[in-house]
């Protein structure tokens, strides 16, 4: 997949502005910049495309992962406009083609300040992101890699309340280590909202938490 987005990117934006082992980076404009992970994931399945973080009401991708300033992930390593240190970015999961012209519309509409197009997911299960594959959240964290498939089901949806998107979950999953954040247990685990929805909290990755059904009924709406 990373082939198809350096081929598709190129034709689209012209050639990349910088290249090295681990990334491919286009500077659009004096505020948008791409950048294509070339060093993860391991396989051709997938491709992380960096983008910088939508402002005002702009919808966020259904593909996407959403991290703070500072969170730390995109600097360094892509120091390119609109994803320099302490800003925040978007990390786009790219499966396959469908995928991939979506995002591409999603970049121009960027260029040109219109209002940004949805971007979801196509169901390419056979594409589908293996979070076992070794990326740069789990090799910076330090953490013990967790197969994903022991993560329990989200409990139902109160009114009004979203549900926590399938990636957001895997994330935090793999960042926790599959184990209550409090007590160490992997018994009973659920996804905990760091800042209650009560009080304005949301479903991003830095706002939730593994917690065990104890510590989760002990914490209660409190932050």
């Amino acid at each position: 997949m990373k082939s198809a987005v350096v081929e598709r990117f190129t034709k689209e934006f012209g050639s990349p502005s910088r290249e090295n082992v681990k990334v491919k980076s286009w500077s659009l404009s004096s505020d948008v910049g791409v950048v294509l992970q070339m060093d993860q994931p391991n396989r051709e399945y997938a491709a992380f495309v960096w983008l910088p973080y939508p402002g005002g009401d702009q919808t966020v991708p259904e593909i996407a992962l959403e991290y703070p300033g500072e969170a730390g992930r995109h600097s360094g390593t892509y120091p390119v406009v609109g994803l320099r240190r302490g800003e925040p970015a978007l990390k786009m999961i790219i499966r396959n083609a469908a995928e991939l012209d979506d995002v591409a519309q999603y970049i121009r509409a960027m260029l040109t300040n219109a209002p940004r197009p949805e971007v979801k997911s196509h169901g390419d299960t056979k594409g589908t992101l293996n979070p076992l594959e070794a990326d740069e959240s789990s090799a910076d964290s330090g953490s013990q890699l967790i197969d994903p498939a022991s993560m329990p089901n989200a409990g139902p949806i109160k009114p009004r309340r979203e549900a926590i998107p399938r990636i957001v979950q895997r994330e935090v999953w793999q960042r926790d280590g599959g184990r209550c954040v409090e007590c160490t247990t992997r018994e009973r685990l659920c996804f905990d909202h760091i800042v209650p929805f009560s009080r304005g909290g949301s479903n991003s990755i830095r706002n939730l938490q593994l917690l065990c059904e104890s510590c989760n009924l002990c914490k209660s709406n409190r932050i």
